[in-house]
């Protein structure tokens, strides 16, 4: 049986919310619960994908909330830039 695939999930609290950008789908979302954290990730993975949350990994780096919003503003513009939407 192969490797199941693995997700990066970059993770920021800032105003209250932890924030979370799972760049592999170009998607984001968010809580107000450090234990929700996993949950959300996972959902928000299988509801873009349409796969099975029991079908991946997810690995998550904890960064400052700035950390997390710098690197995601650099992937947007990178890739307007690009000529992506």
């Amino acid at each position: 049986m192969p490797d199941p695939r693995v997700f990066q999930a970059v993770v920021g609290k800032q105003g209250g919310w932890w924030n979370i950008w799972v760049p592999e789908i170009d998607q984001v979302t968010a809580t107000r619960k450090s234990r929700k954290i996993s949950g959300y990730t996972r959902s928000l993975i299988a509801l873009v994908l349409d796969i099975p949350e029991t079908s991946f990994r997810v690995e998550r780096e904890v960064v400052s909330g700035v950390e997390l919003e710098r690197r995601f503003t650099a992937v947007v513009l990178e890739s307007n830039a690009a000529g992506g939407n």
